[in-house]
C-alpha cells in the first residue's frame, strides 16, 4: 500500500502529459492554425468539434485528476503532519476539479470555468503546503530539492492567476475571437502551471518509489 500514492502520481502525470502531447500534435484550430502553448489555452485541446482528439485529452485530465487526489491523500498519510491535514483535502478538491475540467470541456464554458478556477485556486495552496513539509522534515523519500520545484510551480500559479483574473469580466476562459500572434502571456503561464504541477508530482512520486523500493531491498 505504501507504493499506491507513488504509482498514482506517476500514472496521473503521465496520462495528462501523454494525452496533451498526442492531442496537440493532431490539433488544427478554427482558422487552420496548429496548436501552440504560446497562444492557445490548455483547454482548447479538449474543445469538442475543434480539437480532433479532444476525447483523448479530456480522458487524460479525468484520469490525471483522480490519480492526483489519490497521490495527495497517500502523501498526507505518509507524512502525517499538521500541514498534511491542510494540503490533503485541498489537493483532493483540486484533483477532482481537474477531472471535471475534462468532464466539462470548453463547450460547456460555465461548468468548465468553475472547475478550472477551482483547480487553479486550490492547486497552488496544495503544492505550496506539501513542499513546505518537505523543507520542514528531513526524509529520504521526499528530499528538499522537491520543494524547489514546488516553489517554482507556486510562482507559476500565482503569476497565471494575476494575469487571468482581470480577463474574467470579458472573454474569460473561452477561446478568443482574435488571438495574439506569436506570444500571449496568459496561456503561456497556464502551461507553466500545468508543466510545473506535472513535474512536481512525477518527481515526488519517483523519489518516493525509489526510496520505498530501496527500503524493501
Amino acid at each position: 500500500m505504501r507504493l499506491v500514492g507513488a504509482i498514482a502520481g506517476i500514472i496521473g502525470s503521465a496520462a495528462i502529459a501523454l494525452g496533451s502531447s498526442v492531442t496537440a500534435l493532431a490539433y488544427t484550430g478554427t482558422k487552420g492554425e496548429p496548436y501552440s502553448p504560446l497562444t492557445h489555452w490548455v483547454s482548447e485541446l479538449g474543445q469538442l468539434g475543434v480539437s480532433a482528439l479532444a476525447s483523448v485529452f479530456n480522458v487524460g485530465l479525468i484520469v490525471g485528476g483522480i490519480c492526483f487526489a489519490v497521490f495527495i491523500t497517500a502523501l498526507g498519510l505518509a507524512q502525517r503532519t499538521r500541514l498534511a491535514w491542510l494540503y490533503v483535502p485541498t489537493g483532493i478538491a483540486a484533483g477532482i476539479a481537474g477531472s471535471f475540467v475534462g468532464i466539462y470541456p470548453m463547450n460547456y464554458l460555465d461548468q468548465h470555468g468553475i472547475a478550472a478556477l477551482t483547480f487553479f485556486n486550490l492547486g497552488w495552496i496544495c503544492v505550496g503546503l506539501a513542499s513546505g513539509d518537505f523543507v520542514r522534515r528531513r526524509e529520504a523519500r521526499f528530499p528538499r530539492w522537491l520543494a524547489v520545484i514546488g516553489a517554482l510551480t507556486v510562482a507559476a500559479f500565482i503569476g497565471f492567476l494575476a494575469v487571468l483574473l482581470p480577463l474574467l469580466g470579458g472573454e474569460g476562459l473561452g477561446a478568443p475571437d482574435v488571438r495574439p500572434q506569436g506570444f500571449w502571456i496568459v496561456p503561456t503561464l497556464e502551461w507553466a502551471v500545468v508543466i510545473g504541477i506535472l513535474v512536481w508530482t512525477f518527481a515526488t512520486s519517483v523519489s518516493w518509489w525509489r526510496a520505498e523500493r530501496g527500503a524493501r531491498a
